[in-house]
């Protein structure tokens, strides 16, 4: 198990509602589960450095959705992303900034083990980064694997203004019997901008539909897609998912988010 960094006290911010996934039934203690992780393009335990300690103690309001019973569940919870077109299959980091002290932040299609009734808080770090933290605390999972949820904050902190600050999130599904995940992004100089990456491919498979954008392919003897679509791989050769074939970023979804790269829209990925 790695340790919590001091900057996250067993206190919360705000605590989310129950987020139950509606394709489970029963509720299981969390040591009867093997470890769900954290992915947005498949992060292990340990994968990101834990955050470094904070100067500042958490201040502001965080909000889970539920289990997004499939990826093209749509939310109208979140704080930054006011429109979801374009973000199928992605997991995303939209923030906006508010003067010099507070940002919004939505952590789009993150996943998460089914169930679990998440809270979060997030502070400023010592070295100028900002740290998140989202935990269950009462370790209740469900069978069905891993969801996809969208959490937000909306944090009193003051961030440094036109410059790229790094973030650090960390997940416990049940801190002392799953080692906590870290994920890595970062903010943009922008005020207010996103950045998206692929959705964790086995939460896509789980809880998403086939053969559309950003989604995996058909499946069965014939990896197919939506007619005007190709099918490849992502990050690793068995994970195929659906592109726009594209000559420039102009062909894209969103220009904002992907590029055209080999022919295929991608996206850029979260700075990290």
């Amino acid at each position: 198990m790695v340790a919590l960094p001091s900057d996250f006290p067993d206190s919360t911010a705000s605590s989310a509602s129950s987020n139950n996934c509606p394709m489970c039934k029963s509720s299981v203690g969390v040591g009867l589960l093997s470890a769900v992780l954290l992915a947005c393009g498949g992060s292990s335990p340990g994968s990101a450095p834990p955050p470094p300690d904070s100067s500042s103690a958490p201040q502001g309001s965080f909000v889970s959705s539920a289990c997004k019973e499939s990826s093209t569940a749509k939310n109208p919870g979140l704080l930054v992303i006011d429109s979801e077109t374009g973000l199928e299959g992605l997991c995303c980091v939209a923030w906006e900034r508010i003067g010099s002290d507070e940002i919004k932040l939505d952590l789009y299609n993150f996943d998460g083990a089914c169930g679990a009734s998440w809270t979060g808080n997030g502070a400023l770090a010592s070295d100028g980064s900002l740290s998140l933290h989202i935990d269950n605390p009462s370790c209740q999972l469900t069978q069905c694997g891993v969801c996809l949820y969208d959490w937000s904050f909306d944090l009193h902190v003051p961030l440094p203004t036109a410059q790229e600050v790094p973030i650090v999130v960390a997940v416990d599904a049940c801190d002392g019997q799953q080692a906590t995940v870290y994920r890595q992004a970062v903010i943009g100089a922008e005020q207010q901008g996103i950045r998206c990456t692929q959705a964790d491919y086995a939460a896509l498979i789980v809880h998403g539909v086939r053969g559309e954008v950003g989604m995996p392919c058909g499946g069965g003897s014939a990896e197919t897609c939506t007619a005007g679509l190709l099918c490849d791989s992502e990050l690793t050769a068995s994970d195929l998912l659906c592109f726009v074939p594209c000559t420039t970023a102009g062909d894209c979804p969103r220009s904002d988010i992907y590029a055209c790269q080999a022919g295929l829209c991608r996206p850029t990925g979260l700075g990290n």
